[in-house]
């Protein structure tokens, strides 16, 4: 067989004129997707280490503001106390028995009124930790954390649907009220209602609502049983402790 230069030449040309062609056609937008993903990736990485400083930086201050209202409190019950002591002092000395009886009752009502300002102020001071939780969260929460959260509250679907099979339901039809801080797609609802069923072994109707007072995170009720695995509830969960343990 005769060697053709011309041929060869040709050829060669054409190699690398598809080589170019597939350069500027294939390699280029592979390289955007994969620097766009990169980039993705790290905004995702930022903002998450973002979101853990000023969660630290409220538990701290959150800390700061309950160690300094229980100072205010116990400087303030222990001068009243001090005083209410002295003037019992006095008035057991200047009128004897019946003095020492009306002081015993105003103690009681001392008493009883410092438990109600205790009281007030712890209240005071939960709820103004739980509005300033609930507006930080509100600023710094979106989409993303809101997907976290939801695919927590799948990784719990198997223990609710026991919970919801331990009730006694008299219908074949399980339905389900559902409350989201952001709209769940419809294949998210598919196979939440096909996971329930085959769980329940019954058909399951789920309706959806948006409730943006949750913050990030769902709902579910079904019946007189509710499930809250929401930002909100959380929240309202940590404040109802705080109550519970000042």
């Amino acid at each position: 067989m005769k060697f053709d230069i011309w041929t060869f030449l040709f050829q060669t040309i054409n190699f690398i004129v598809l080589l170019y062609i597939l350069k500027r056609l294939l390699f280029k937008p592979v390289r955007d997707i994969l620097q766009k993903r990169r980039d993705l990736v790290r905004e995702s990485l930022e903002k998450v280490e973002l979101m853990q400083k000023e969660a630290l930086a409220l538990k701290e201050e959150q800390q700061g503001e309950m160690g300094r209202l229980k100072e205010l409190r116990v400087r303030m019950v222990d001068e009243m106390r001090a005083d209410v002591l002295e003037e019992k002092k006095k008035l057991m000395a200047e009128a004897g028995r019946d003095a020492a009886q009306r002081v015993e009752k105003a103690m009681a009502l001392f008493e009883k009124e410092k438990a109600g300002f205790e009281a007030g102020l712890k209240e005071r001071a939960v709820e103004t930790v739980h509005l300033f939780s609930t507006n930080l969260l509100r600023g710094i929460t979106d989409a993303e954390l809101h997907r976290g959260i939801w695919r927590r509250f799948r990784n719990e679907l198997e223990k609710i649907s026991r919970d919801i099979a331990a009730r006694p339901m008299p219908d074949e039809e399980v339905r389900i009220e559902l409350a989201s801080a952001y709209p769940l797609r419809e294949e998210e609802l598919g196979a939440l209602q096909s996971a329930m069923g085959k769980e329940l072994s019954r058909k399951v109707t789920i309706h959806q609502t948006i409730d943006e007072t949750l913050i990030a995170g769902v709902t579910l009720r079904s019946g007189d049983l509710v499930y809250d695995c929401s930002l909100a509830g959380q929240v309202s969960a940590f404040a109802m402790r705080l109550k519970e343990s000042a």
